[in-house]
C-alpha cells in the first residue's frame, strides 16, 4: 500500500504540472505560440492612470501571462499603476469604459508574445486600486507570484486564478463577500483577519502545493475540507468528519463559510 501511495503520489505531481502549464488540453489560456521565443532587452518602466470618469463602481480584470502582480490600495484614480518589463511585446494593454455608473477595466499581457518565462525576464506590475470605489476583481496569471494587499480596498468580489504560481493575498474586510481562488502548482497565503463588515463566502481550490490561511478568531469560521494527499492541520478548531469551526462560530453575526478543496499538498490553518 505504502508503494502505491506514493506512485499516486508521483501521478498526481506529473498531471498536476502538464495541467498547469496547458500540456494537457492544448495552449495555456494566454495562448504563446511555439514559435515566440522571447528576446529580452533593456528594462523598460511605463505608468497609467485610469479616471473613474463618473463611474460609481467597477469590474476589473488583469490578464498576465507570466510575471509578476503586486497589487494595493491608495490609488488617487480607479488605478495608479507602473509596468517594468525587458520584453517589448509584454507592454500591457489597457482598456477602461463606462456604463451608466459602472466602469469597466481590463488590463492585459498582449497573447502569445512568449513561450517561456524564467528569472532572466522582467515582467512586473504594481498596480494600486481605488481605496474607496466598491470594485469586483479577477486576476489571472499563468506563472509567476501575486502579491495582493486588499486591506486598504473596497474589493467586493475577488476571483483569482493561477497555473504555477506563488500567491498571497490579504483579503478586503470592508466591502468583501466573496473570495474564489483556483491555483494549479505553487503557495497560497490566504489571510483573511480584519473587522469583517459582512459575511462571506471563500472557496479555495489547490491543485498541487500548500495552502496557509490565517482567520480571525473573533468572527464565526467554519472550514469544509476536501483533500487528496495531503494533511491538514487546525489548531484550536473543532472538527466534525470533514468540517472543522472555531470557537467564535454560532456567536457572531457576521461569518467566513469556507469551502477548501486541495490534491496534493498540506494545509495549515491558524486564527489571530
Amino acid at each position: 500500500m505504502r508503494g502505491l501511495a506514493i506512485f499516486l503520489l508521483v501521478v498526481l505531481l506529473i498531471v498536476g504540472a502538464l495541467y498547469a502549464t496547458g500540456a494537457l488540453t492544448g495552449n495555456a489560456w494566454w495562448k504563446p505560440g511555439a514559435s515566440n521565443k522571447p528576446t529580452a532587452g533593456d528594462v523598460m518602466t511605463d505608468t497609467k492612470a485610469i479616471d473613474l470618469q463618473g463611474a460609481r463602481t467597477a469590474l476589473a480584470e488583469l490578464q498576465m501571462g507570466a510575471g509578476r502582480v503586486t497589487l494595493s490600495g491608495g490609488a488617487s484614480n480607479l488605478m495608479d499603476a507602473t509596468f517594468t518589463y525587458d520584453v517589448t511585446a509584454w507592454k500591457p494593454i489597457v482598456d477602461y469604459v463606462v456604463t451608466g455608473d459602472e466602469g469597466r477595466l481590463l488590463v492585459r499581457q498582449p497573447s502569445g508574445t512568449y513561450q517561456t518565462f524564467s528569472g532572466s525576464y522582467r515582467n512586473d506590475w504594481d498596480i494600486r486600486l481605488s481605496s474607496a470605489t466598491p470594485i469586483d476583481l479577477s486576476v489571472k496569471n499563468g506563472a509567476g507570484d501575486i502579491d495582493m494587499d486588499l486591506s486598504g480596498t473596497m474589493v467586493r468580489t475577488l476571483t483569482v486564478d493561477t497555473g504555477a504560481s506563488s500567491t498571497t493575498i490579504k483579503a478586503s474586510p470592508n466591502a468583501m463577500t466573496s473570495l474564489d481562488v483556483k491555483a494549479g502548482v505553487g503557495e497560497v497565503n490566504l489571510d483573511l483577519t480584519g473587522d469583517w463588515k459582512n459575511s462571506a463566502d471563500v472557496q479555495v481550490n489547490g491543485g498541487v502545493g500548500s495552502i496557509k490561511l490565517i482567520v480571525p478568531a473573533n468572527v464565526g469560521v467554519t472550514v469544509n475540507a476536501q483533500r487528496g494527499l495531503g494533511s491538514i492541520d487546525a489548531g484550536g478548531f473543532t472538527k466534525d468528519g470533514s468540517t472543522y469551526r472555531n470557537a467564535a462560530w454560532g456567536t457572531t453575526a457576521v461569518t467566513l463559510t469556507i469551502d477548501l478543496k486541495v490534491g496534493v499538498g498540506s494545509v495549515t490553518i491558524t486564527q489571530k
